[in-house]
């Protein structure tokens, strides 16, 4: 069976390629729990609840114009809805290169972090509004 290794990511934050600008990435696709346990079974029953999904990207910092701070703080300042668009490689969208896309608001944003000689990185979580999240394959 064949592995998979991430080189080439593609990330897309509002209709801007960061692609190289990030150096980790992760799509959470989860559900809550809803607890439906009582009294004619003899243990805990559940059934799937609201979906929770977020997008988790490490940028290395960048202050230019149309980069990472340039992109991010008006979204986080302005409490807009936007775009993250996430593919395992930078190739065509396929049933084996899906695109993960959703409408997402950015409620934490750390422009700077690091200590010195670190390069400077921020995580950013962006959670999935209304569970609007799609898998496309064409």
């Amino acid at each position: 069976m064949a592995k998979f290794v991430l080189k080439n990511c593609r990330i897309e934050v509002n209709g801007i390629d960061f692609s190289d600008h990030v150096s980790q990435v992760e799509v959470n696709l989860a559900k809550d729990s809803v607890d439906t346990t009582n009294f004619s079974g003899s243990g805990r029953e559940a059934t799937h609840g609201l979906k929770n999904e977020k997008f988790t990207v490490t940028f290395q910092q960048n202050f230019a114009a149309s980069s990472v701070d340039a992109t991010l703080w008006p979204l986080y300042n302005n409490e807009t809805e936007f775009t993250v668009k996430v593919r395992p490689t930078a190739s065509s969208i396929s049933t084996t290169n899906p695109e993960y896309v959703a409408s997402c608001i950015l409620f934490e944003y750390s422009p700077i972090s690091g200590k010195v000689g670190d390069l400077s990185d921020t995580s950013v979580t962006f959670p999935v509004q209304r569970g609007t999240l799609a898998r496309n394959t064409s």
